[in-house]
């Protein structure tokens, strides 16, 4: 009977690392979005849905059904905004703004829309501007802290 029990309980510990282990492979498999409008292009997790496309094809949401909505789009830059006035003006966009950072063709605007974390990266250039804004629940700053990051990372912009 000992043996039983362990041999039950030894195929239940497996099947649990297994699931354990698909989970966490499911988790890093990452899709690959490539605007052919814009040139901008970005890696996502999987869990991610796209919604359809827009008819000028400028962008795409993506929402991953827990609350995290991210916004990725491109247009051209017709009131020629410097990297300045466009950090200025999308900062009207925030309730609160609690973290700020910039380079040489970009800005990175971070804080409460509500009672979300915003983070948006916009890239300017003389002729195109990309941008990138995840919003997802405050409560959830954790789980998203680390996804946010690696889509960042991952976003090349098209040519500004």
């Amino acid at each position: 009977m000992t043996g039983r029990i362990s041999t039950v309980l030894a195929r239940g510990v497996l099947l649990l690392v297994l699931c354990a282990v698909s989970s966490e492979a499911q988790a890093r498999m990452e899709k690959e979005y490539c605007n052919a409008r814009f040139g901008f292009r970005f890696s996502y997790p999987s869990r991610f849905e796209m919604d359809p496309p827009p008819e000028n094809d400028d962008g795409r949401i993506l929402r991953d059904g827990d609350g995290c909505v991210l916004t990725a789009w491109g247009g051209y830059n017709v009131l020629e905004e410097s990297l300045e006035d466009a950090m200025t003006s999308r900062s009207a966009d925030f309730d609160t703004v609690a973290y700020k950072a910039k380079g040489k063709n970009w800005f990175v605007l971070s804080g409460y829309r509500g009672s979300d974390i915003v983070y948006l990266k916009l890239w300017v250039g003389p002729d195109a501007v990309n941008g990138l804004e995840m919003a997802y629940p405050s409560a959830l700053k954790k789980e998203y802290d680390a996804v946010v990051t690696k889509i960042v990372r991952s976003f090349r912009p098209g040519d500004l």
